[in-house]
């Protein structure tokens, strides 16, 4: 008895582990008539309050660096958390109750965009522990958004950096 209830315990933890660590894809081409190398993301990071009014989309940027893809921090994309961007940021909260801040680096615009860079520890950061809250912070309007992680979302940055794979798809089109 004491067998099978190990056993089934095992194999419960082993499919909640394997569902949790699906491999992060990342699509790859090169455009044959400008020879640019593009690493694309499939998918994004959504956090929204509960009526869905406003929001956030953060998309994972990579880039190519002497042939090899490395991170090149985010892109977000705000939605009715102000008219328009100026020294926005976002601040990560994880588990164990540190927090991570990082500011936007483009300039001021009214497309709802902001772009940020991570350091190689920012990064380590994200690439190690778990997120249980995202603040997007608008420094032009100064609204702002906490977004509380669901447990199955709060891995999601370890598995962009850390359990990816590359496609290769044709950007000629």
């Amino acid at each position: 008895m004491k067998k099978t209830i190990l056993l089934v315990t095992a194999l419960l933890s082993f499919s909640a582990y394997s569902q949790t660590t699906k491999p992060y894809l990342i699509e790859h081409c090169i455009d044959k008539m400008t020879d640019r190398e593009y690493f694309l993301s499939t998918k994004n990071f959504v956090g929204a309050n509960t009526q869905k009014t406003q929001g956030f989309v953060i998309t994972p940027a990579f880039k190519s660096v002497n042939g090899k893809m490395v991170q090149n921090g985010f892109i977000l994309k705000n939605i009715g958390i102000g008219n328009c961007d100026e020294n926005d940021s976002l601040i990560f909260l994880f588990e164990d109750d540190t927090k991570l801040e990082i500011s936007m680096w483009n300039k001021f615009n009214c497309e709802s965009k902001a772009y940020f860079n991570l350091t190689d520890n920012e990064l380590e950061l994200l690439k190690t522990k778990n997120i249980t809250a995202i603040r997007f912070n608008n420094g032009y309007s100064y609204n702002s958004l906490t977004y509380n992680l669901k447990k199955e979302e709060q891995g999601f940055f370890i598995n962009v950096y850390t359990n990816n794979i590359i496609k290769e798809i044709n950007c000629n089109n």
